[in-house]
């Protein structure tokens, strides 16, 4: 090298290579369709949960609106009316003693299986594999309380002032909605609804700590569910 000629220093960087470039194109694209991915899943999920839960209560009501329709079932028939009053495997059941005795002496019918396990259930196995026959299989649980058997027709025949609870969620199920609602069939009515705690407490006089507790406080103990059980 000529004397008094040095090397440019720093070097000049080279240029990207055009590999780089598109590597780099197609990483931002990429990131922004993951982006944008998650952003219409999001706004989906928004749009589209609201309506399932809908769905789910209504098919909520729906089943128990079943239950109670077997149990008028009952009314009609004689034989299965003097099995529910005179019968000793059923007569002195309630609750799910009831529901699972009244399936396994064929009081009411065996479709209504499925029906016995709350849809907002996130604690018991449904009764869905429920045959004539096999018994409930072990581990199956109902979700809902019922009357004393050889009480339910009176039960049902309350009107007005006396109307009552026949069904509604047992104690594991109550807090299925957070324990802001629970669905009830009454006596008197021939659709289930929900009843509130505010509502409860306004009607009933029922207080916070006794219907966090329906098992200690409600159920065969206090208006309006006094007949029924878990």
């Amino acid at each position: 090298m000529p004397p008094g000629q040095y090397p440019q220093y720093p070097p000049p960087k080279q240029g990207m290579s055009s590999g780089a470039k598109i590597a780099i194109i197609i990483g931002c694209v990429v990131l922004g369709l993951m982006v944008l991915f998650g952003v219409f899943v999001g706004i989906l999920a928004v749009a589209v949960t609201p309506k399932l839960t809908e769905a789910r209560t209504k098919l909520e009501l729906k089943q128990m609106e079943d239950l109670r329709s077997g149990l008028l079932n009952i009314v009609v028939d004689s034989s299965k009316r003097v099995k529910l009053a005179k019968d000793k495997q059923i007569k002195d059941t309630r609750g799910e003693e009831f529901w699972i005795a009244a399936l396994e002496n064929g009081v009411i019918d065996e479709q209504l299986a499925p029906r016995l396990t709350s849809l907002m259930s996130t604690n018991e196995t449904s009764l869905r594999d429920y045959r004539t026959g096999d018994g409930i299989p072990s581990g199956m649980h109902v979700s809902f309380t019922a009357p004393k058997a050889n009480e339910m027709m009176a039960v049902m025949n309350r009107r007005g002032t006396k109307r009552c609870v026949v069904i509604t969620w047992n104690s594991r199920n109550w807090k299925n909605e957070n324990g802001d609602r629970v669905p009830v069939v009454w006596s008197d009515e021939e659709s289930p609804m929900w009843m509130t705690f505010e509502e409860a407490q306004r009607d009933w006089g029922i207080t916070r700590a006794e219907w966090d507790d329906p098992r200690g406080h409600l159920f065969g103990k206090k208006e309006p569910f006094q007949f029924t059980f878990e």
